[in-house]
C-alpha cells in the first residue's frame, strides 16, 4: 500500500485552541522583530486579545493542522465599507489580519491553503474583496500573497524623524 503524506485540515479555531494560537503568535512576533526591530519587540501576546476574535460574529481564526498538530493559522475579519467619498466606489470587504505558519511546517502548502481558506471565508460572506498589510521586508509572505492573486493596491511610506 502506498504511503500517504500528512493530512492537512483547516477549521475554525475554538477556545481550546488558544494555547496553540499563542504559541504560533510567538513565531510571528519573532519574525516581526527580526524584520523591524525599531518597531517590534517580543512580548507575550495578551490572551484576552487573542480570544476576542473567537467571540466575534464577524471574525475567525482558521487553524491549519497537519496530522492533528497545529501548523499555522490565519485571522480573517470583516473590515467594513470603503470610505464614503464620492470618488470611491462602495465595497464591503474583509481583512486578512494575521497569518503564521510554524517554521517546521513551511514550504508544505500550509500558507497557500490558509490564504485560500481566508478567501473562501470572505466569499461565503459575500464580501467583495480581501485585503492585507505585509511588511515590506517580508519577501516570502509577499511572494505567497502574489501567488494567490493579491496585488499592490497602495503603498505606505515611513520617514523616521
Amino acid at each position: 500500500m502506498p504511503k500517504t503524506g500528512p493530512k492537512l485540515t483547516i477549521r475554525p479555531a475554538n477556545e481550546a485552541d488558544v494555547p496553540a494560537l499563542l504559541a504560533l503568535y510567538r513565531h510571528l512576533d519573532a519574525a516581526l522583530v527580526d524584520m523591524q526591530p525599531d518597531f517590534f519587540c517580543e512580548a507575550p501576546r495578551e490572551e484576552a486579545l487573542v480570544r476576542e476574535p473567537l467571540l466575534a460574529p464577524d471574525a475567525d481564526y482558521l487553524l491549519a493542522e497537519l496530522d492533528g498538530r497545529p501548523a499555522g493559522f490565519v485571522l480573517v475579519a470583516y473590515a467594513g465599507w470603503t470610505p464614503p467619498f464620492s470618488c470611491v466606489l462602495p465595497h464591503r470587504y474583509a481583512e486578512l489580519c494575521d497569518l503564521v505558519v510554524a517554521p517546521a511546517y513551511r514550504r508544505r502548502g500550509v500558507g497557500s491553503a490558509l490564504v485560500a481558506a481566508a478567501k473562501r471565508w470572505a466569499r461565503d460572506r459575500r464580501y467583495e474583496y480581501l485585503q492585507l498589510s505585509v511588511l515590506a521586508q517580508n519577501s516570502e509572505a509577499i511572494a505567497l500573497y502574489e501567488a494567490q492573486d493579491f496585488i499592490a493596491a497602495d503603498l505606505r511610506l515611513r520617514c523616521m524623524l
